[in-house]
């Protein structure tokens, strides 16, 4: 056999070699997505890979995962959160060192969902705010000084040493008896903002709509320390969780008494 015929079947061998693989591929890629399909609900034909990208970046930030009907449920290990679709609705659950919550979104009974059941839950790696009294009565003393400026500060739980460390950030210009700016404070290596406090001066502990756009989309509790040129200061708590804001009951007089 001629070094030109040599050649040539070994062309036509690649070229069959190259056709069999592209064949398997475009099969195996057709199997995986009957089998395997994204849980996104997009045509994949259609899709561009920018878009398909980004979607699955948000979703790989923000999963959804079913609750097992049969199976034990496993929660959140990692700090973040995802959402989860259950017998009774749809949950959000959110992980932090020192917070590990589920919260109901939305109620539904009327559709049979083939999911497992599960309850809300709020657990403080703390226990509760109450551990960290000293550092909210250092806080109360400080704000009263301060007063009718505003003051505010930052409660960072170590969750290696399980301590608190209150920390005072910096003032972004002039703190005034309405307003307050900082840049908030930097947690160490092991640390994480839990309790976010700020007082009102002279006027009430509540939580003004510049609060609610602070924050909006952030994990923590917030406190607001009010009425502290009186005999009687008021306090204002809650948890906010990704723009929920849920109130907690916490007396002033353990703080201020």
């Amino acid at each position: 056999m001629h070094q030109q015929e040599i050649t040539a079947k070994f062309d036509e061998l690649l070229d069959i070699t190259r056709g069999s693989f592209a064949s398997f591929i475009q099969t195996a890629s057709a199997v995986l997505r009957e089998q395997r399909p994204l849980p996104l609900a997009v045509d994949e034909e259609t899709v561009t890979p920018e878009q398909l990208q980004m979607d699955m970046a948000l979703l790989a930030a923000a999963p959804v995962a079913a609750v097992p009907r049969h199976a034990p449920f496993h929660p959140l290990q990692e700090n973040g959160h995802r959402f989860l679709l259950a017998q009774g609705g749809l949950f959000l659950e959110v992980r932090r060192p020192w917070l590990h919550y589920i919260h109901q979104l939305a109620k539904q009974e009327t559709v049979a969902m083939p999911y497992g059941e599960i309850q809300g839950k709020c657990e403080l790696a703390f226990g509760s705010i109450g551990s960290a009294l000293a550092q909210l009565k250092e806080f109360a003393a400080k704000a009263t000084t301060d007063a009718p400026l505003e003051a505010a500060a930052s409660l960072l739980w170590d969750h290696q040493q399980k301590t608190w460390r209150i920390a005072y950030p910096d003032i972004i210009g002039e703190a005034s008896a309405s307003r307050i700016q900082y840049h908030q404070v930097e947690p160490g290596p092991d640390e994480s903002l839990a309790i976010d406090l700020h007082s009102h001066g002279h006027l009430g502990a509540f939580f003004s709509a510049t609060d609610d756009e602070d924050d909006r989309g952030a994990v923590k509790i917030s406190a607001v320390f009010g009425n502290l040129d009186t005999n009687a200061p008021t306090v204002a708590f809650r948890l906010c969780v990704l723009g929920l804001y849920i109130p907690i009951n916490v007396p002033a007089s353990k703080i201020f008494g």
